[in-house]
């Protein structure tokens, strides 16, 4: 009786797994403009004055409408990179971020990267603009 209810709770258990692992897991679009981050803040942590890292900011277009970047800005410690081509509903593109400390004298809570969108706003016809961020802590 015992190795029957075992049988049993084994094969609910591997059932229930299995139903739940045939489940595709769908993002619900959202209307307009939507670009989902894997990071929007990066942490680079702690660095000597003079090294230089790399880092993505890599998205998602999430949205209903065809993404456009302008212009990527940030500080004179940066050099930016981003995709060129428009960015359709469910493709990804990135930021490339090169990040050079040789005229930091101090750590900087927030470094700000700015993404202008070609896409306005439908609300306010302005243009759509993402900020995003990252930190790095300087020591000699």
């Amino acid at each position: 009786m015992r190795s029957l209810i075992f049988l049993f709770f084994a094969l609910f258990l591997t059932t229930g797994i299995q139903l739940h692992a045939q489940k595709p897991a769908v993002q619900p679009k959202k209307q307009g403009v939507h670009m989902t981050f894997d990071q929007e803040s990066i942490k680079l942590g702690r660095m000597k004055k003079g090294d230089k890292k790399t880092f993505d900011y890599v998205f998602t277009n999430t949205g209903t409408e065809v993404i456009e970047i302008e212009i990527v800005s940030g500080c004179d410690c940066t050099t930016l990179d981003w995709t060129r081509k428009p960015i359709k509903p469910g493709e990804k593109g990135k930021v490339n971020v090169i990040f050079d400390s040789k005229e930091k004298e101090i750590t900087e809570t927030m470094v700000d990267v700015d993404i202008y969108l070609k896409n306005k706003d439908p609300k306010t016809n302005s243009q759509i603009l993402k900020i995003l961020n990252y930190t790095f802590e300087l020591y000699k």
